[in-house]
Parts: C-alpha cells; structure tokens; sequence
C-alpha cells in the first residue's frame, strides 16, 4: 500500500448516554495527534480542526460519521462514499480547507476502540491527483493494524492517555473536558450540582488516569500533538 502521507489520533469518550447524542462527536475528542512526517504539518489547520473537535464547533461530516460508529474497528476511503456524499462533500468549506488546499486526492482511515473509553485512529493520506486507495489497500491495512490491539494501547499510554482496561467513571467522563476550559473548580461544581470537594477529587483520579500532574499538566496533554 502507498500513502503520501500517514498520521495518528488517540480519540477519548467523554460523554456517554443522552449527552453524547446531543454531541457532535457522540461524546468522543481528539487528545493527541501524531504525524509520520513532521514537515506536513500544517499547524494553522491542524490546530483549527483539533478546537472544532474539542469545542463542540462543527468538527466536519467525515468525523462525525465516523465517531457515530465508535466501539468497533471500521475501515472507510474518502473516495469510495464509505462515510459521505463525497460530490457534495466537495463543495464544503472543510473540504476545502482540510482535503482541496493541501492537495489530499483519497484518505484512508483505520479505527480501533482499545477499551471503552479510548479509541486509536490510523490515517493515510494520497496527494497524487486523481490518486486513490484501492480495495487491496484497504484489505492490507485491515490485515496488519486489526489485531495489534497492545501496539494500539501503547501508542495511547505513550501519549499520556489512559488507555488500560479500566475506563473512566460516568463523573470522570462529566468531569474531564470541563477541566480543559477556564472555568474554576467551583464553578465546574456548580454546574455539575456536585460539592467543590468531590470535583476536587474526581479531578484528582483523572490526573492519575492520565498520567499527569494537574490541571496544566492535563490541558498540555490535551493540546500538544505528538512533536
């Protein structure tokens, strides 16, 4: 299989239940990004559509369909329609801005939920005009990254995600992406009519499941990608 281009994304639940149906992401985030080839990255658009993702703004079609069918492996193409309408797709302002101007002629994606609560996402990207990923590309990717499920956990433990068997708790998950906006510990009690002492400690768990130190230390995590 050839690919121009390839990256990675370690994707988290946050939300579960009637939240995450009314989410654009159906409760799910970006929390790390990783590019094979440093020198494609563009930073303004990498970091335009990580806030979509994270900030509840509209984060693109091929996104949302694909984190509508979290909890099992999924292979899809731009090209082949798998996740769009590509002929309408292609007159959006995100396939402009995400597939046209940096000259992204087919993507590959390959999903793997790890656990619960954490998924791993494998991209490749053709740049060739009229370039396109075929039916043996797909079945070569499916044969060597589907059964690589500790390759995939390793990934997202080296990458400070929680990515063991246990899985974030119901208030954990109500919890972690209000530690990630400017919002106090009292003010993110309030809003989830919980005491100010139990935000605390539940904040505490989360540090610990994540590997990090605090706060800061999670809002890092959160928005450095994979340098």
């Amino acid at each position: 299989m050839h690919a121009e281009n390839a990256f990675w994304i370690g994707a988290v639940r946050v939300e579960r239940g009637a939240p995450a149906k009314r989410d654009l992401m159906s409760g799910w985030r970006a929390a790390a990004i990783y590019m094979l080839d440093p020198s494609r990255i563009d930073k303004r658009r990498q970091n335009a559509g990580l806030r979509a993702l994270n900030k509840e703004q509209d984060p693109g079609e091929t996104s949302r369909a694909l984190a509508a069918q979290a909890g099992r492996f999924r292979l899809a193409t731009l090209r082949s329609g798998d996740l769009v309408d590509l002929a309408a797709f292609r007159k959006t302002a995100h396939y402009d801005w995400h597939y046209r101007a940096l000259d992204i002629s087919d993507r590959l994606w390959a999903v793997f939920p790890v656990n619960d609560d954490t998924e791993a996402y494998y991209c490749f990207d053709k740049h060739r005009k009229n370039s396109r990923f075929t039916d043996r590309d797909r079945e070569i990717a499916a044969n060597v990254l589907r059964g690589l499920k500790w390759f995939h956990r390793q990934l997202l433990l080296s990458h400070g995600l929680g990515a063991g068997e246990k899985s974030l708790t119901a208030n954990q998950r109500r919890l972690v992406h209000l530690l990630l906006t400017d919002k106090t510990e009292k003010q993110i009690a309030d809003h989830l009519k919980l005491t100010q002492g139990s935000v605390h400690q539940y904040a505490v768990s989360i540090y610990r499941k994540f590997g990090v130190r605090g706060r800061a230390g999670l809002m890092a995590m959160w928005l450095s990608r994979g340098a």
